[in-house]
C-alpha cells in the first residue's frame, strides 16, 4: 500500500453542521412500505450450522484501547474487528442480494454520501427485519461481537445497503471516506462477488481513534471479504474505516447496527444523524433513541419479542 491508496477524513465538528443542513433541505427518497413480491421468508436454518467461520479477530485491547466502554467487562472481552466467513447458507446469501438489489430504487444520492444508499431497510423488507428480530441471527452476532446484542433501536439508523460503482463522466466517485460509525456493533455484509468489481477494497486501521492519522498508511489493513455474504464485524464508533473507490463493476453491501441491552451506553451524536437525515427527521429521531437506550435488558428483548440472550449464551457451544 502506498500513500495514494489514502482515503480522505470524512467531515467532522463545523462540517457535520453543514451537512446536516444540506440534508435538511434535499431529502433523500424513501420507499413508504414493505417490500413486494418477497417470495422467501426468513428462516433460522438460513444460518449455516454450527455457525460462522470467524477469523482475525482483534479485540478491542489489541487495537490499543485501555478502558472498556462497559465497565463491568474486560477491554479484551469486546470485539473491535473480525472477519466473518459463511455466516449465511447459499440459499439465504442469494435472498438478502435479490432483496438488496430491488431496493435500490429508492436509493438517495448525492455529493456528500458516500455511497448510493437506502436507509432503514428493516422498514422496506420483511426478510431482513425478521432476520434482524430473529434470536438464533442475534445470538450468532452477539457470539462475535463478545456482548448480547439487540437490534439498534433507531429505525433508519439500524440498516442500509450501500451501493458503490462509478457513474459515466466521473473520475472518483462512490468513495467511503475514512469514517467512525454512530452505532458501536456493525455487522458490514458484501453481497458482491470479487469478480463483479475492481477496487473497493474495505479498509481499516489497526489502532484507536485518538492516534489515526489518514495519511499513515502503515496502520491500514484490507479486510479479506472473499466470497459474496462474507462480513466484518466492528466496534464502529471505535474503528476508522472506509471503502475505496470502486473503478469498475458494482459492489453492494448491507450494514446492520445493534445494541448492547445491558447498558445505556451509545455513540450515537445528534449531529452526526442529521447529517444524514436533515435537522426536522432527526429531532424526533434523537428524542426517541435517548428514551429507548434507557429500557432495561428485559424491555428490549420484549420489545423484540424473544427470549433474552446472556452472557452465559455466548459461552454454550452450538450443537
Amino acid at each position: 500500500m502506498n500513500h495514494s491508496d489514502t482515503l480522505p477524513l470524512f467531515e467532522r465538528g463545523v462540517g457535520r453542521l453543514k451537512l446536516a443542513l444540506k440534508s435538511t433541505w434535499k431529502r433523500t427518497p424513501r420507499a413508504s412500505s414493505l417490500c413486494r413480491g418477497e417470495q422467501i421468508a426468513w428462516r433460522d436454518d438460513l444460518l449455516r450450522r454450527p455457525g460462522p467461520t470467524v477469523t482475525d479477530t482483534r479485540t478491542l485491547g489489541q487495537l490499543g484501547y485501555t478502558q472498556s466502554p462497559h465497565a463491568k467487562i474486560a477491554v479484551d472481552a469486546i470485539t473491535g474487528v473480525a472477519t466473518v466467513h459463511r455466516l449465511f447458507t447459499p440459499e439465504g446469501v442469494a435472498v438478502l442480494q435479490e432483496i438488496c438489489a430491488r431496493l435500490e430504487e429508492g436509493a438517495g444520492d448525492s455529493d456528500w454520501i458516500i455511497s448510493r444508499r437506502t436507509r432503514g431497510v428493516t422498514a422496506l423488507s420483511s426478510f431482513i427485519h425478521d432476520m434482524m428480530f430473529s434470536r438464533a441471527f442475534l445470538l450468532a452476532v452477539s457470539r462475535i461481537a463478545g456482548v448480547p446484542l439487540v437490534p439498534y433501536p433507531m429505525l433508519n439508523a439500524r440498516s442500509q445497503i450501500n451501493y458503490y460503482y462509478p457513474k459515466p463522466g466521473e473520475r472518483q466517485q462512490q468513495l467511503g471516506m475514512w469514517h467512525t460509525d454512530g452505532t458501536n456493533y456493525v455487522l458490514n455484509i458484501v453481497l458482491s462477488a470479487p469478480c463483479d468489481y475492481s477496487g473497493g477494497e474495505f479498509l481499516f486501521h489497526n489502532g484507536t481513534v485518538d492516534n489515526f492519522d489518514a495519511l499513515d498508511y502503515r496502520t491500514f489493513e484490507t479486510a479479506r471479504l472473499d466470497e459474496p455474504g462474507d462480513a466484518l464485524f466492528i466496534h464502529g464508533s471505535r474503528l476508522y474505516h472506509g471503502v475505496r473507490p470502486v473503478l469498475s463493476g458494482r459492489r453492494m453491501s448491507l450494514v446492520l447496527s445493534f445494541h448492547c441491552p445491558y447498558f445505556s451506553d451509545d455513540s450515537n451524536r445528534f449531529w452526526h444523524l442529521a447529517s444524514d437525515d436533515g435537522i426536522p427527521a432527526t429531532i424526533p429521531n434523537w428524542l426517541g433513541l435517548r428514551w429507548a437506550l434507557y429500557r432495561s435488558a428485559a424491555r428490549h428483548f420484549a420489545c423484540t419479542g424473544i427470549e433474552p440472550i446472556t452472557f452465559e449464551d455466548l459461552y454454550q457451544r452450538e450443537v
